[in-house]
């Protein structure tokens, strides 16, 4: 069996034979409300993109089949009477793989209405219908065809408004607001940051996303003003999907490359059943060569699984068991000969361990075909185990960091929304957070001082959120969404009522202006609150009645469809954060928290922060072989500490410039080979950092900053230029694709400071030219 196994892998991998006729594929799917997601039985289904349109109708639960469709880029219009019909554009079809989709149609509330177009990026719209402001879908090709490693966190870096640090973090700073303040979604309710290191280069970021362009369905993307039922959130939200598995046909992935070995793999449980399942595997290349490296060769390590289970019921509604899980590691030890270190970078040995575990069970039932209620449950649990220490010249070990922290959480959360006719649908949803928090955080004060704990805290916090929001048609031009979200936290006892509404109006047929407000409030890291701080010789932890950080979002738009390909979006906002931590007659605020662990002073909310600027987007989504993203962005953040001064914040860059451009070539007498080429560029304006105190760092050989000028330097401008290549053969019974991606192509160098260097006696930049290539195959049958 395993030598037939192997022969049959073999064929797949080397085969050459070149089929004359047509590869073929099929497409089907199911046509739902887009409110009430009930069947929408009888619709239209036509691929308008070949040259005798061919076409079929759904049945009376919304299922269509569509057989016979060539391999390659095609196009669905789906029509049904009282909807607006629907066109679905730039489906990629390959040969070993069926298409299954889940097209929307949204009721009409008049006679005549425009044709809904959903590009396949570009085109501002989100799947989430409450948004009419600061959000944009995102797709699994986008992530395959770009160079971002199949990086969601990556992919919305090109986006109007959003900017990345170094490269090797993926943390977004979003219209200059910290990363610490995106809200990760999957399946519908908050998770754990899903990223490889999270926490280690800024909380809210990490190393390269957990979540495998092999799983997720389309997605959103959210930068302001959020809709009421996004919670605990100040800068933007990743509302993201897991696909469900083909409940038909086995399928099945395999990718290796410089980054890791993916297997994935997906059908239907049985013949006689509907229920299907989806799951991938990665176990990073680095870890698979490190046992043949030297024992000291610090490669960090990392693996993850993630799965879905869908089941649905003939009565009893659909349910759906769902997970991610991942590990890494970190083992770097310093060099012994210290006539080789450079800076005090040598001297240090660290030794980590960081798990994360998300395990969800969700239940969708519908009561009619306007009403459905969705229910989840959800444990997580994150664990960080991190030991620091560093040499002096003579070998000798202290100590400088012991992190230990284990937090398991439970996330009960129930939505319900009802259609009450074509102009009117409400959304409700309570959600309640269990977090047993357990933390042990220790740090050497100074160089060769002890241990000393700022942090040893058990405590369970619970939160409850409750949200309502409804959309009007006011009439077939103007829509109005209106909502309220309200948190409680227990250990500080506060509630708050954040109220939530946009307002958008159809000048033309191609243009729209909207007008969205949004309160938000945002946990910040847990120990800020809980760190233990000495008050005439008494410890205590007065931090924990702080209240939550807060702000307004205000935001207008103007998107301009210039033809059915190229659109137009300008986006104005203005925020304005308040009641954030600060510490009093300082500079400091938490409002420039990247990835601070270690807080020991006491702290009052009456921090305050402004963030304003104008967000620019020029899109063509892919027609002819091609497509194009611009985007640019102009703004000033700044941020009021506990000494009222108003300052630059650490992620106010000024501006931020994107191109993106692709272009795809179809090949071959069967035209069953794709080529494709992409390239992205950003420019950034330089960030606000704080200068050196050169006579104190010269005294203790190690950079020391003058921090009565916080962030008063302004760096030079950055750039950055990442290129794709894709090679896709579609073979009758497997389609491979080469993919080449090159970040960071020129070299351009990221910022991490300033260093003393040893051999030298002097100061100088720590900067450091990174760049990554990654070359990986993929087949699948």
């Amino acid at each position: 069996m395993m030598k037939k196994t192997i022969c049959s892998m073999l064929f797949l991998l080397f085969a050459t034979t070149v089929f004359s006729q047509e590869l073929k594929q099929v497409i089907r799917g199911q046509i739902v409300d887009a409110t009430s997601k009930a069947p929408l039985p009888f619709a239209t289904i036509i691929v308008t993109s070949l040259e005798t349109p061919l076409g079929t109708v759904a049945d009376d639960q919304g299922n269509f089949r569509l057989e016979g469709i060539p391999v390659g880029r095609q196009n669905l219009k789906v029509t049904l009477v009282g909807y607006e019909p629907a066109m679905v554009n730039n489906l990629m079809l390959n040969s070993a793989k069926e298409l299954v989709l889940t097209i929307p149609l949204k009721e009409s509330t008049t006679q005549m209405e425009e044709v809904v177009i959903r590009a396949s990026e570009g085109n501002g719209k989100t799947l989430n219908e409450m948004v009419s402001v600061s959000g944009q879908s995102f797709t699994v090709e986008q992530t395959e065809r770009l160079a971002v490693f199949d990086d969601p966190a990556r992919v919305v870096a090109s986006f109007a408004g959003v900017s990345t640090g170094n490269l090797d973090d993926n943390g977004v700073v979003i219209r200059g607001n910290a990363p610490k303040g995106v809200l990760w979604r999957l399946e519908g309710v908050e998770i754990p940051n899903p990223n490889h290191f999270g926490g280690l280069g800024s909380f809210g970021g990490g190393a390269i996303s957990a979540l495998s362009g092999l799983m997720l369905g389309d997605s959103d993307f959210l930068t302001g003003a959020f809709p009421a039922e996004y919670g605990n959130a100040m800068s933007g939200v990743f509302d993201m999907q897991f696909r469900n598995g083909n409940n038909e046909t086995s399928e099945h992935a395999v990718q290796l490359g410089t980054l890791g070995l993916d297997i994935s793999s997906e059908g239907p449980f049985s013949k006689n059943s509907n229920a299907s399942y989806l799951f991938n595997y990665r176990y990073s290349t680095l870890a698979l060569i490190k046992p043949i490296l030297p024992e000291d060769n610090g490669i960090p390590t990392y693996q993850d699984l993630s799965f879905k289970i869908n089941v649905p019921t003939k009565k009893a509604g659909v349910f759906s068991i769902w997970g991610l899980g991942l590990l890494d590691g970190i083992d770097s030890k310093a060099n012994k000969d210290t006539t080789k270190w450079v800076s005090e970078y040598d001297s240090y040995s660290d030794l980590g361990t960081f798990r994360t575990g998300i395990l969800g069970l969700t239940h969708n039932y519908s009561f009619s075909n306007k009403t459905f209620l969705k229910t989840s449950v959800v444990a997580s649990q994150e664990y960080k185990r991190y030991e620091e220490e560093r040499y002096d010249f003579l070998l000798d070990t202290y100590p400088t960091r012991d992190l230990s922290i284990k937090n398991n959480k439970w996330t009960a959360s129930t939505v319900l929304q009802h259609k009450f006719n074509a102009s009117h649908f409400n959304r409700t949803g309570v959600i309640f957070n269990q977090l047993h928090y357990n933390s042990k955080l220790a740090f050497s004060p100074e160089f060769k001082d002890p241990l000393y704990t700022y942090l040893d805290e058990q405590s369970t916090i619970n939160t409850y959120q409750f949200f309502t929001q409804s959309q009007f048609d006011l009439t077939s031009r103007l829509k109005l969404n209106v909502g309220i979200h309200s948190q409680y936290v227990n250990f500080n006892e506060e509630l708050t009522f954040e109220p939530r509404a946009s307002l958008s109006y159809q000048i033309s047929p191609n243009r729209s202006i909207g007008f969205a407000y949004g309160k938000h409030s945002k946990l910040e890291p847990l120990p800020l609150y809980f760190s233990k701080i000495e008050e005439n010789g008494v410890m205590t932890q007065p931090n924990t009645s702080l209240p939550l950080s807060k702000s307004h979002h205000y935001v207008f738009s103007y998107d301009w469809n210039i033809n059915d390909k190229i659109t137009l979006s300008i986006e104005p906002y203005y925020q304005r954060l308040y009641d954030v931590p600060v510490i009093p007659d300082s500079s400091y605020s938490a409002i420039n928290i990247d990835a601070q662990w270690l807080y020991e002073d006491k702290m009052e909310g009456t921090g305050t922060g402004e963030n304003m600027g104008i967000d620019i987007t020029l899109s063509r989504s892919l027609n002819q072989g091609f497509y194009y993203m611009f985007t640019g962005s102009v703004f000033d953040s700044k941020y009021k500490g506990g000494d009222s001064v108003e300052r630059n914040t650490r992620f106010n860059r000024g501006f931020v410039i994107n191109a993106i451009y692709g272009k795809e070539w179809v090949v071959g007498k069967s035209k069953n080979k794709v080529l494709g080429l992409s390239g992205r560029m950003n420019l950034l304006g330089g960030k606000y950092t704080t200068p050196l105190d050169t006579k104190e760092s010269m005294n203790q050989k190690e950079a020391i900053y003058d921090e009565s000028k916080i962030y008063t330097e302004k760096q030079d401008p950055s750039y950055r230029l990442d290129i794709s290549f894709y090679w896709k053969i579609n073979k009758r019974r497997h389609t491979g694709t080469w993919k080449l991606q090159l970040l960071n192509a020129l070299g351009s160098k990221d910022d991490y400071g300033y260093l003393y260097n040893y051999q030298t006696q002097d100061l100088e930049k720590a900067d450091a030219q990174i760049v990554i290539p990654s070359l990986a195959y993929k087949i699948e049958f």
